[in-house]
């Protein structure tokens, strides 16, 4: 194809000036001509050349605009190094036309430095030209933005060329950004200036450098005067500290300007400063530090002693730590700066210890410990000579537990690194194990606890004789009454059995014999096992121990084994796996099953508890065997206990796992959760079949054959002429079998939910199955989970919810009742969010089910409505005339707690516009005097509160209006 005229070129330009918004387009065809070969450079920039030197100052913005636009079509690999250095040339000059011009130089500027082949005297040319020519605080925010870009662009790509200018181009930068406001380009120059800062030798302008940024710090912007401005203050100075600590060189002036703020009255610049404190010291390391450290403490101080701001006196104890942290590589320097901060402490330290001066002392000190082991060596020297003396001249036992719980808190900070009081040369004199020992056996509860926790703490320093005394002592007190002491006393056994073993092992071998002893000791024998038994070590010592007392004739010390074993089997914190042990080492599944209980025992539950967290736990083929030895009982004649053992057992098993369903099966499930007496029965039975159904997936032969052969039994029993109980039973279970259905995502979902709505609608069974909807919903479900490896899918809680939404017209006279029960039990498992989608369809029957003779039902709305109003959602601003006074006459409802809710519901409202309740208050001070005077204390606290804050209404200071 032959190339393209000049005079077609001249045309299309003009062509294009005449109409502006066609330019962009006309100029990204002719880069796409130029890429193919159809048009060259050169001969666009040729027909350009009269228009770019037109007297006329507008045809000649248009006509480098056209040639910007150009540019920045072409890819960035395009143009050759001559082309690019004609380009450079024809730019710099540009930069001298009409300061009007100068916005569109800016933009071929930025679109050729991004130019691979840009030659390398190409940066020092055009900043040199920019410097030159162009006030940068003069022009435009968006003008100055882009400078601003062409500086980063040039930063990243050709930074040698940049240094290579010297201190001119930094003279350069700090003329340019000098006095810039606005917080867009702030937040642009801070991202750029640290690479900029460390990259460029500064030279003698290095405290002008540092001024030209620090006149921001700390940062004072409002974003709320700042129309479309989406830059925070915190945003600000998050990108203006590095700035600020960027090179060590900064030490002198950032420093002092640190301390200079920290004295200021303002919070916020003391917060700043602390933390770019924290954040600079890395940076400055001990020679940038050393010459403020007197000025540092100084300010510091203030802000730790006495410290009123929690917020201050927390940011500055963070920045003492820092300073000890970086200073401790220079010993001296570090020891002297620690014991001016111990000298200033050590007077509140010899306060009364109940004092807010001698714990702020405390604090101090403890985080100067918790830096290292030297700065932790040094505080010690002055604190336990301190804490001994205290505890050698005071009597008192609350006052002794203060000293011992400022004593622990130390000696735990020795531990954490990984040394005791003793290894101290100068405390070696010291016996602070012995000193707990002695006081171990006080009557304080509160000292007890603390001696326990503090011998534990020092675990690896303690003799062996002392932890002989010491587990005589556990021994003696894991047998008391005291719960809060027993439980410390268990923890303590476990921490000393992690580094001990063979002691503890010992001990528990002579001390905690199930053998002999009372019931009562026998007890709180089975604690202790179960808690060290949390270790591998002692857990199979242990564990088979415990799992012989499940079986014990006493009920209690059976109740108390399996307690502890279900507490083993429901913890993370083992270290091995208990769940496998139990069932291949101790036969738990078969032991627990054989039992001959009766399910109302308090055992019973526990039981089936242990036996689905086991195995839960267990591997496919683990699984497999259980369903292969104990699921083909279900299709025989066994008792109902057996079977609900068996259903437990089975519920937690994978997706996988054959469970070798026959008819038998399936009768007898029917059975159970159709005819059983036990409503706890028909209910686990129900939750078993519905875990089979929702594992199952849909095309499989076995879920069609089941969830036929279920629809049939309860079609059934639904419309046959039997007793009340039964088709109850059979209501729950067609709930509990759309519940499987449901959250599997089944596409027979919405016919099962039809057929529910049906349910419903009975007369007999409808008012059951309304309070039984919540369920569909349920928050509480322990079954139908993923931790029993079922069919989980989102969003099916709005897929039940929307579906009764819809059905509300359905339902009138005797059935109405129905339909807002079911509606008002399903709330309580929808989330907020999707409430907030239907909230004005959800309004009316709310209203509605307020009015109703149904204690339950008005209460249940009422909680429902109480969190919601607190929204202030305009359907309730627009249905106030119906809610309010519904809650004026509810507050003198026959039951107590609706009187409760409907009065908290009152209250709520008091958060609305004064224009919009002001109708009402003084209908509603006036009846509110009858719940004042009510017989029970909760309502009329409820009462008073509510009329109180509907007294205020209107009175200075409350929401006028919208």
């Amino acid at each position: 194809m032959a190339l393209l005229t000049s005079t077609v070129f001249k045309e299309r330009f003009l062509a294009a000036f005449k109409e502006s918004e066609t330019l962009n387009a006309t100029c990204q065809e002719i880069a796409l001509e130029i890429q193919s070969g159809d048009a060259k450079l050169c001969t666009v920039v040729e027909e350009l050349g009269p228009f770019v030197t037109e007297k006329d100052v507008n045809i000649r913005e248009k006509g480098i605009s056209a040639l910007s636009s150009i540019l920045s079509h072409l890819p960035k690999d395009f143009l050759n190094e001559a082309e690019l250095h004609f380009l450079t040339s024809f730019y710099c000059d540009r930069l001298k036309d009409h300061h009007s011009i100068i916005p569109i130089v800016l933009k071929g500027i930025l679109t050729i430095v991004q130019m691979n082949n840009l030659p390398k005297d190409s940066p020092e040319r055009l900043f040199s030209a920019l410097f030159d020519n162009v006030p940068c605080q003069s022009q435009l925010y968006i003008d100055r933005h882009n400078i601003y870009l062409i500086f980063l662009t040039l930063l990243k790509n050709r930074i040698e060329d940049l240094k290579a200018m010297g201190t001119n181009f930094t003279y350069g930068v700090i003329r340019t950004i000098d006095g810039e406001r606005d917080p867009r380009n702030l937040l642009l120059l801070f991202s750029i200036l640290p690479q900029f800062i460390k990259e460029v030798p500064l030279g003698h302008l290095t405290e002008e450098m540092f001024e030209v940024i620090a006149c921001y710090f700390p940062v004072d912007f409002n974003p709320s005067g700042s129309e479309g401005i989406e830059v925070t203050r915190d945003d600000l100075a998050e990108k203006l500290a590095p700035c600020l600590y960027a090179v060590p060189e900064f030490a002198e002036f950032c420093i002092p300007l640190i301390i200079d703020k920290l004295f200021s009255s303002l919070k916020v610049a003391k917060l700043d400063s602390l933390n770019l404190l924290c954040k600079s010291l890395r940076t400055f390391g001990v020679k940038g530090l050393e010459p403020h450290l007197t000025e540092l403490w100084s300010a510091l101080k203030k802000e730790i002693l006495p410290g009123g701001d929690l917020e201050l006196s927390n940011a500055s104890l963070k920045a003492v730590m820092s300073i000890i942290e970086v200073i401790s590589s220079d010993t001296k320097l570090c020891e002297g700066f620690i014991d001016s901060i111990i000298t200033d402490a050590k007077l509140s330290l010899y306060e009364d210890m109940q004092f807010s001066l001698f714990r702020r002392s405390v604090k101090l000190m403890e985080c100067v410990a918790m830096v290292n082991k030297e700065s932790c060596t040094q505080v010690l020297k002055l604190i336990v000579p301190l804490c001994l003396g205290q505890c050698c001249t005071k009597s008192s036992m609350n006052y002794i537990a203060i000293v011992i719980e400022t004593l622990n808190n130390f000696i735990k900070i020795a531990c954490d690194h990984k040394f005791g009081v003793k290894d101290v040369p100068e405390l070696t004199w010291t016996d602070i194990p012995q000193l707990y020992l002695n006081e171990i056996s006080t009557q304080s509860t509160e000292l007890q606890l603390k001696i326990i926790f503090g011998l534990t703490v020092q675990k690896a320093y303690l003799t062996e004789a002392h932890r002989a005394l010491f587990y005589d002592k556990i021994c003696s007190l894991s047998g008391t009454g005291n719960n809060e002491v027993r439980t410390l006393c268990h923890s303590s056994l476990l921490s000393f059995a992690t580094l001990y073993p063979c002691e503890i092992s010992t001990l528990i071998k002579e001390k905690f014999q199930l053998e002999t002893g009372e019931e009562e000791t026998k007890i709180r024998k089975l604690e202790v096992l179960a808690a060290v038994a949390k270790t591998y070590k002692l857990g199979i010592e242990v564990l088979p121990r415990i799992v012989s007392e499940t079986s014990a004739v006493n009920s209690e010390i059976s109740f108390t084994a399996l307690t502890c074993l279900h507490r083993l089997v429901s913890t993370n914190d083992i270290d091995y796996d208990v769940h496998h042990y139990l069932y291949n080492e101790c036969s738990i599944i078969d032991k627990l099953t054989a039992f001959n209980i009766n399910p109302m025992d308090q055992r019973f539950d526990l039981i089936l508890s242990i036996c689905r967290l086991i195995v839960r736990n267990l591997t496919l083929e683990e699984q497999q065997n259980v369903v292969d030895k104990y699921a083909p009982a279900l299709s025989q004649q066994i008792s109902e206990t057996d079977a609900i053992l068996i259903m437990n057992i089975l519920i937690p098993l994978r997706k996988n796992v054959d469970l070798m369903i026959d008819l038998n099966f399936l009768q007898n499930l029917c059975n159970l959760a159709l005819t059983s007496n036990h409503l706890n029965i028909r209910l686990l039975t129900c939750k078993f079949i519905a875990v089979i159904l929702n594992k199952i997936t849909d095309n499989n032969e076995y879920f069609q054959n089941i969830l036929l052969y279920f629809k049939e039994k309860i079609n059934n029993n639904l419309n046959s002429d039997i007793d009340i109980e039964t088709k109850k039973a059979a209501a729950l279970l067609q709930l509990w079998l759309t519940k499987a259905i449901i959250i599997k995502g089944s596409c027979d979902g919405e016919v099962f939910l039809d057929e529910l709505i049906n349910v419903l609608k009975d007369d007999r069974v409808g008012p059951y199955i309304a309070e039984e909807y919540k369920i569909l919903t349920g928050r509480h479900e322990d079954v139908l989970v993923d931790e029993n490896f079922c069919n989980i899918k989102i969003f099916y809680k709005q897929r039940v919810f929307e579906h009764l939404i819809k059905k509300n017209s359905e339902f009138e006279n005797v059935p109405r009742q129905n339909y807002l029960t079911a509606l008002v039990q399903l709330l309580e498992g929808v989330p907020v969010e999707l409430l907030f989608m239907h909230l004005t369809k959800l309004a009316p029957p709310l209203i509605e089910s307020l009015s109703l003779d149904s204690e339950q039902l008005v209460f249940s709305s009422l909680i429902t409505l109480k969190p919601l109003l607190e929204t202030k959602h305009a359907i309730f601003s627009d249905k106030a005339q119906c809610f309010i006074p519904q809650f004026l006459k509810l507050s003198t409802y026959k039951t107590m707690r609706v009187r409760i809710a409907a009065l908290e519901c009152l209250t709520n409202y008091c958060d609305y516009p004064t224009i919009l309740i002001n109708t009402y208050k003084q209908d509603v001070l006036e009846m509110l005097a009858v719940p004042i005077d009510d017989r029970k204390r909760l309502v009329r606290k409820a009462a008073t509160q509510a009329r109180a804050r509907w007294f205020l209404v209107g009175a200075p200071g409350e929401l006028k209006e919208e």
